[in-house]
């Protein structure tokens, strides 16, 4: 984990930088995840992957009664 603390800002590019740099890039990832990759709170990713939902092509689902995942959709 980084040691990024309150004052640090993360940009929407940061989160999008998360999934495009992964292995699978079809592997959808929980807000839990991009929190850990990106070193904030899980609440500031979220708050990031609603963001990036409403305004790119970035999507989610619910997986369970309190999870949701998080992908871009692949193309082809």
């Amino acid at each position: 984990m980084n040691d990024q603390g309150r004052d640090t800002t993360f940009e929407l590019e940061d989160v999008t930088t998360v999934f495009e740099e992964r292995d699978d890039y079809a592997e959808p990832l929980t807000a839990s995840e991009v929190a850990d990759e990106l070193g904030c709170s899980r609440r500031t990713a979220l708050n990031k992957l609603h963001e990036l939902e409403a305004e790119t092509d970035l999507m989610s689902k619910t997986v369970g009664a309190r999870s949701r995942v998080w992908w871009i959709p692949v193309h082809v």
